[in-house]
């Protein structure tokens, strides 16, 4: 649990420094706009958390996939509620989404229903049985985030108070997870071909 209280509270700093304080966006877009963006990365960084601790113990504690899960639930029901040309312009041409707001929902959706499906049925069991699976589907979720924000990556000086985009933050956590799951499969199936 040591994770999340870390790791919630240092997202949410980061995000309203970013959004509102750099960025400008108003107060009152606080609860659904900014913390949108908080529940998203703290669930993918806590998904990196329990492909580590997979990695090192074997197993992952129950209480970090739960919360890792409700965030990413949460994620997705306050995105649908704002999933509007207002919040998102450029993922709408009029009222309907472009192959980029598209494209980067299917893939959003994907990845959830893949992190949620290997996490209640195969947490328990051998690193082997799940470890690359959430490891790509990780990745997905880090290439949802991309679509979103990554014209402005190559502007740094663009950037609110020159803070990383959490979006840029979100693709590198899933190229990581999925190198991180790769190397402790790498790991994980010499032990399991002794046994």
């Amino acid at each position: 649990m040591k994770a999340i209280r870390l790791i919630v509270p240092l997202v949410t700093c980061y995000a309203t420094l970013r959004y509102n304080v750099f960025k400008g966006v108003a107060w009152d877009e606080w609860p659904i706009y900014v913390v949108n963006k908080v529940f998203a990365l703290s669930a993918l960084l806590l998904v990196v958390r329990c492909i580590i601790q997979q990695r090192g113990r074997g197993s992952v504690d129950s209480k970090l996939l739960s919360v890792a899960g409700s965030l990413m639930l949460m994620h997705i029901a306050l995105s649908l509620a704002i999933l509007d040309p207002a919040y998102y312009p450029k993922f709408f041409t009029g009222s309907k989404l472009t192959m980029q707001g598209g494209l980067s929902m299917l893939v959003g959706a994907i990845s959830a229903a893949g992190i949620h499906y290997y996490f209640r049925s195969c947490a328990n069991r051998e690193a082997s049985c799940w470890i690359n699976s959430v490891g790509v589907f990780a990745l997905l979720a880090g290439v949802h985030a991309g679509l979103l924000g990554y014209p402005s990556w190559l502007s740094p000086a663009t950037w609110p108070g020159y803070m990383v985009p959490i979006t840029l933050i979100s693709f590198v956590t899933g190229v990581a997870a999925l190198v991180i799951s790769i190397s402790a499969r790498a790991k994980a199936v010499p032990g399991s071909a002794k046994a």
